[in-house]
């Protein structure tokens, strides 16, 4: 088995949970903001069996688009935090794909 951890923007999950929950899917849904842009995220644990992850992929790949907006962020400018406006590539997904040795339920 495998587990997958994948970030999506916010504005992303609801087109690719609609995806997961028609094909009968489970997640645990946690969510997470990004440390720099600040912007909510959500990220999803899927364990799947390793002949179900391209489809997956798949379905992320399709769900999640990337995009520029223009965000407010801290930055250092040489000699204090100071807070600047940057175009930013946000959105599109990040996948951690890990090998799942035993699982439990109680």
């Amino acid at each position: 088995m495998k587990l997958m951890m994948v970030i999506v923007q916010d504005q992303d999950y609801a087109k690719l949970a609609t995806r997961l929950i028609q094909n009968r899917i489970r997640a645990t849904k946690f969510e997470t903001s990004g440390l720099y842009s600040n912007k909510k995220n959500v990220t999803l644990f899927i364990c799947v069996e390793e002949e179900q992850q391209e489809r997956i992929l798949t379905y992320i790949q399709e769900s999640c688009t990337e995009r520029e907006e223009i965000c407010e962020v801290w930055e250092y400018n040489g000699n204090m935090m100071v807070q600047a406006e940057k175009t930013l590539k946000i959105g599109g997904a990040t996948v951690f794909i890990s090998e799942v040795n035993q699982i439990m339920k109680f």
